[in-house]
């Protein structure tokens, strides 16, 4: 149990000009026990926690800030507070579970998010509480607080608890590394400052000194339950801290000289180590390949890009070309459309072009003197209308002999297969006879004969007007 709690440590009216003690403290009397003192201390706790569990987040938080916040002005020495805040007299137990509930507190204040925080806190408290917990201003405040800024009096769970919330919050974990790295060498060292513990024991007010936590000689393994608090801060160090520094070599080395550890422990921790080594080493394999995979993936899409575009740029020159020969061949075409079958046009003032042989009276008698010797040298021109008869009667012939060659290519194919598979000369028999037994109806006959004559007047007449196109 504690010792007496003194009115000022409690109240402290003096020291208190912005009255932030909460209603709960405020109103406690003056106890002469030190029972009194830790049954206030457990009430307060029990309130508290009731309200954290109902996510009163803003009203938990204020009913233990009177407890953890030193504010107390009157024994300073140098600027320094000797005396703390009101939890520094507190016993052990009740010390440990105000400081990991106030923690956890902090903890779901910073998980809330800018919003819902603004709504419990208010910007400003809201962004300063999570600046407590990102950039670890917590940890000065727990030591200066509530140990009277002894780095090694600050208790193990404490500490776990201050490493937990600085892993799960702060962006950087140099500082925790260095907290706990102070930490465990302040407390595996003993305290040799009398002057110091003269004075701190001047204002615990003769509080018994099991609740008064000092530095073990033995590295504050001196009973079993220490020894596993121990073995659990050492395993967040190496195990949490140090890798998230990328400090590998340095954790293996530091377990492998721990004389904390035994052989089972050491190994065990060692093993751990190294399979956390391993994922991260795979995790970061499949983050390069995942960015190498999409590194990969822009530039295939990039190459598609270039080659669409030169495919387009490329389709749109050959249009252009194709656009270039349509107007020159239908140039071509309409120049070709001009000349002159032997059709005289009229002249375009509406008067008869003069005929050959006015022009041949015109030349004089010159002209007339080599008439006949141009009309013996020179055959008889043909007339274009001969001339595309001629190519017409050429082009007939030409079609027909592809069809006689056609029909020959046919029958020595079908003389071939018919040799090689007799079933199909078979079948052109049963074929056959059965068109015979067919046409041996006389309905059948004249249906056919008249489908036949149909036929052929259409193909007759087709015939006809082929050859009236193309004589004209």
């Amino acid at each position: 149990m504690a010792n007496v709690l003194a009115v000022a440590t409690l109240t402290n009216p003096a020291g208190d000009p912005s009255g932030f003690l909460s209603s709960s403290v405020n109103s406690l009397p003056t106890f002469a026990s030190p029972r009194h003192g830790s049954s206030q201390f457990s009430k307060i706790y029990r309130q508290a926690s009731s309200l954290f569990l109902t996510r009163r987040l803003q009203e938990a938080l204020s009913t233990l800030q009177p407890l953890v916040t030193n504010a107390s002005t009157s024994n300073q020495t140098n600027g320094d507070s000797l005396e703390g805040a009101p939890i520094a007299s507190a016993s052990r137990s009740l010390r440990i579970k105000i400081w990991s509930l106030y923690l956890t507190i902090l903890d779901a204040v910073v998980k809330l998010g800018p919003e819902e925080g603004k709504n419990a806190f208010g910007s400003q408290e809201w962004r300063l509480l999570v600046a407590k917990a990102r950039e670890g201003k917590i940890w000065n405040d727990v030591v200066t607080n509530g140990y009277r800024g002894i780095e090694g009096d600050v208790d193990a769970e404490v500490v776990i608890s201050l490493s937990t919330l600085l892993l799960a919050h702060s962006p950087s974990q140099s500082l925790t590394q260095q907290r706990l790295e102070n930490y465990l060498s302040a407390s595996a060292t003993p305290n040799l400052d009398i002057s110091s513990r003269l004075q701190v024991d001047e204002f615990s007010d003769g509080t018994p000194e099991s609740h008064r936590r000092r530095p073990s000689p033995n590295g504050g393994t001196d009973t079993p339950r220490d020894l596993n608090t121990r073995i659990k801060l050492l395993e967040l160090y190496a195990l949490h801290v140090l890798p998230r520094n990328e400090e590998w070599d340095y954790a293996r080395q530091f377990i492998s000289l721990s004389e904390v550890l035994d052989e089972e422990k050491r190994e065990a921790f060692l093993q751990t180590l190294q399979m956390l080594q391993d994922e991260k080493n795979r995790m970061l394999q499949i983050e390069a390949d995942i960015q190498r995979e999409q590194d990969a993936q822009l530039e295939r899409e990039k190459q598609d890009a270039a080659e669409r575009e030169s495919k387009e740029a490329a389709a749109e020159k050959a249009k252009a070309e194709q656009e270039q020969k349509d107007a020159a061949l239908a140039s071509h075409k309409r120049t070709s459309s001009e000349v002159d079958y032997g059709i005289e046009s009229s002249h375009p003032s509406g008067l008869a072009a003069p005929s050959s042989k006015a022009r041949s009276a015109k030349g004089g008698p010159k002209s007339r003197a080599l008439q006949p010797s141009s009309t013996r040298l020179s055959p008889p021109p043909r007339s274009p209308r001969s001339a595309k008869m001629s190519t017409s009667a050429s082009s007939v012939l030409r079609r027909a002999s592809i069809m006689i060659s056609s029909l020959q290519k046919l029958l020595l194919s079908a003389a071939q297969s018919t040799s090689r598979n007799s079933m199909v000369l078979i079948r052109t028999i049963l074929l056959l006879i059965g068109l015979i037994l067919v046409l041996s109806r006389s309905p059948v006959r004249e249906r056919a004969r008249r489908i036949v004559g149909v036929a052929w007047q259409k193909f007759a007449g087709t015939v006809g007007m082929g050859v009236k196109v193309s004589y004209m």
